[in-house]
């Protein structure tokens, strides 16, 4: 079975998130999708097979579980249909535990259509130690959990109590700011996304954290265009465009490796 290893929403290689394409030949167990995605260590191994009629099924797993959605794997593989098995379709369909997701090429990269992810305040604060004074706001985001701090720095210097993240009731846990004035004034907003009870301290770049960020920021800022940086070691940007309950992330994407699994 072949793999690729692609850095997706950058430009450059070793910058964005690295995931794992393995192009599936045939049927895989749960355990055999799990195994492998734990040998990789990356973030997300996504497991690619093609259907009938131009559709594919995608899955997505961390070293330690399978998720539901992930935007950097759905990114990385739709470059290497397009990059390396020369798919000639401007337009990739992929069956998904979300449903159906697309992928489209544009003048300036990929674009992901994905479903919109609504936020909604909560009731209590979030019990995480080390965030009273600079929480703006706390709000759900569908499996995740979405905080906003007063400025770009304050997202920057957060330090993650790793431990009281992985007990939330949450996939993870989304630290963000507006970026309006600071050494991020380029973009809207800046972020970054902490998974630790999915075997992800920290995600270097994460399109499904984008679903939510994009309804946040569009509520606060009065947009539906608006381009996101999150501001993780590797750092990466997403553009995301609201349309009714839909939402496209566009981005990059570099191929850095490829190989054979035996």
């Amino acid at each position: 079975m072949k793999y690729f290893v692609v850095d997706a929403f950058s430009r450059q290689k070793y910058r964005g998130n690295p995931a794992a394409v393995c192009l599936q030949e045939g049927d895989m167990s749960d355990v055999e999708m799990q195994l492998l995605a734990a040998e990789f260590n990356l973030s997300e191994t996504t497991y690619l097979q093609f259907l009938a009629d131009g559709h594919y099924r995608l899955r997505w797993f961390t070293p330690l579980t399978e998720v539901n959605l992930c935007g950097h794997a759905t990114l990385a593989a739709a470059h290497v249909l397009w990059n390396q098995c020369g798919i000639s379709a401007t337009q990739l369909r992929f069956a998904s535990r979300s449903g159906e997701l697309s992928a489209r090429l544009h003048d300036d990269g990929i674009a992901l259509e994905f479903p919109l992810v609504e936020t909604a305040p909560l009731a209590d604060s979030l019990p995480v130690r080390g965030l009273a004074n600079s929480v703006v706001a706390a709000f759900s985001a569908g499996e995740d959990l979405l905080i906003e701090l007063a400025d770009s720095a304050a997202v920057q210097n957060f330090v993650p109590d790793l431990a009281a993240i992985a007990a939330l009731p949450a996939r993870g846990l989304i630290v963000t700011a507006s970026a309006a004035v600071g050494d991020h004034s380029d973009v809207d907003f800046v972020s970054r996304f902490f998974a630790p009870a999915a075997g992800i301290d920290e995600d270097p770049v994460t399109g499904s954290a984008h679903c939510a960020l994009a309804h946040y920021w569009s509520q606060k800022l009065g947009c539906n265009a608006l381009r996101g940086r999150q501001i993780s070691a590797r750092s990466g940007e997403v553009e995301v465009a609201i349309s009714g309950d839909r939402v496209t992330l566009s981005g990059q994407a570099v191929t850095v490796m490829e190989g054979k699994i035996f």
